[in-house]
């Protein structure tokens, strides 16, 4: 008994944890509105397939259980979709239930405020037996036990060959000797050009080789009173490529350290080199420019050249007939790399039905990803291969650049965000503001609060 309202109470001081991270995240992200990510780098709305056009009320699939055998097992899946991302969790679920008449599938749909909910569930003990995560809130929920390690289920009855997908989404939830979750969708970053504005400047196509300092050449050109050369519409996950390029990083591997990482020579380069695209050469709007236009993509609006973003408004591109291209994200003085966007399955460790979510969610992830690849990037390789997403317009960037992702911090340590985190994007909003006048020693000041914040809350916890 006493296990249990440990337990609950730790639960429970991570409702408060996180919604305190959820807030200092919406306050200091800069997204553009087709983002999906737009709620900060700490939201269980921040995954690349959300939808946002349908209403937010609660969606609840009760089938009639007037012929359901006594002995059938109800499996739940909670998650956030709706509209056409619910629609086609609902044909994966009819599906499955056709081949397995033994367990009937109910989907808990909750649009909006489905992160609170589900903790809300965890510490009352009346969680879904599966449910949906995003990227950001992986190792939080691990840590709290709330999760089943599916490592015994990939090897048993009904096995998963996880040579089946990329490597890298596996990492995600890969955490020490188990595996928590499993990929759902994903985007990493690449950058979208505007080909009719790189011909009509006599400029050559950006190429998957080029460089940071090749951006800001381009950037430059491509200004004008009119337009801006470049634009990264995100926070701090979206400034983490930059950061990582030039040998610099946020955290510790480990997950323990800040200091040394966020404020190392590395990445204050790195921040320096974004501040001057911004409030030097003027070839990136400002956080304030970006709002002067309420809400339009400047990208569409041929406002902007370049736009570093997701592949999520990719179709929107399309549907406007633009002349655009995809190339994956410059390197830097020392490597190339990039992040993600990702959105994942777990299963409830206290689930009464182990056997019967795990047939359900190797199903998903399976059999289940020829469906939903037709909506979003997919980790399963054969599903990818299948649905002619190898071959979608302007996808191959964003597929090549999986071999290039770095883990993001909130996955190292599940306080960053409302931490230390907190602390280093008070330094990009200054930057984006043209408010920042020192980087070195705002960041030195961030990464020493940064580190008292982390181990204060990391003790706490414990």
């Amino acid at each position: 008994m006493k296990k249990i309202n440990w337990f609950k109470l730790s639960l429970l001081a991570l409702v408060l944890f996180l919604f305190v991270g959820l807030l200092a995240a919406c306050n200091g992200d800069n997204d553009d509105d087709d983002d999906p990510a737009d709620n900060g780098d700490e939201t269980y709305e921040e995954t690349p397939d959300e939808d946002d056009d349908d209403d937010d009320e609660d969606i609840a699939d009760d089938d009639d259980d007037e012929d359901v055998p006594a002995d059938q097992v109800t499996i739940r899946l909670g998650t956030w979709e709706s509209g056409s991302g619910y629609d086609m969790t609902r044909e994966i679920a009819d599906s499955f239930m056709d081949q397995n008449p033994g367990i009937e599938i109910i989907i808990e749909s909750v649009p909006d405020g489905f992160g609170e909910r589900l903790i809300t569930q965890l510490a009352a003990g009346e969680a879904p037996d599966l449910f949906q995560i995003g990227d950001g809130d992986v190792a939080a929920f691990q840590s709290r036990g709330a999760f089943a390690d599916l490592t015994p289920f990939i090897n048993g009855d009904i096995p998963l060959n996880i040579d089946d997908f990329y490597d890298p989404m596996l990492d995600i939830g890969r955490i020490g000797d188990g595996i928590y979750t499993l990929p759902k969708d994903f985007s990493t970053l690449a950058v979208y050009y505007n080909i009719d504005m790189f011909e009509a400047a006599g400029i050559d196509l950006p190429t998957a080789d080029w460089t940071w300092d090749e951006f800001r050449e381009i950037a430059a050109e491509l200004t004008t009173d009119d337009v801006w050369g470049a634009q990264l519409i995100g926070g701090l996950r979206w400034a983490l490529p930059i950061i990582y390029s030039y040998g610099g990083d946020v955290i510790s591997a480990d997950g323990q350290t800040v200091e040394g990482y966020m404020d190392s020579p590395e990445t204050i380069a790195a921040l320096e080199f974004l501040d001057e695209l911004i409030n030097v050469d003027e070839s990136m709007p400002s956080q304030s420019a970006v709002e002067a236009f309420e809400g339009v993509n400047l990208f569409l609006s041929e406002n902007v050249a370049m736009l570093i973003s997701g592949i999520w408004p990719a179709n929107s591109f399309i549907e406007e007939d633009m002349n655009f291209g995809t190339v994956m994200l410059p390197g830097g003085p020392v490597t190339q790399a990039g992040t993600i966007a990702y959105a994942g399955y777990g299963m409830w460790a206290d689930s009464p039905n182990h056997a019967e979510a795990w047939a359900f969610l190797q199903y998903l992830v399976t059999e289940g990803q020829h469906v939903l690849a037709n909506h979003a990037l997919t980790a399963y390789r054969p599903a990818a291969e299948s649905t002619g997403q190898l071959d979608w317009p302007h996808a191959g960037a964003f597929i090549d650049s999986v071999d290039i992702m770095r883990m993001f911090p909130e996955r190292l340590n599940p306080f960053f965000g409302g931490t230390a985190g907190r602390e280093i994007t008070a330094v990009l909003d200054d930057i984006n503001l043209g408010l920042a006048t020192d980087i070195a020693s705002m960041l030195e000041e961030a990464a020493e609060r940064g580190q008292a914040d982390l181990e204060e809350e990391m003790a706490f916890q414990d």
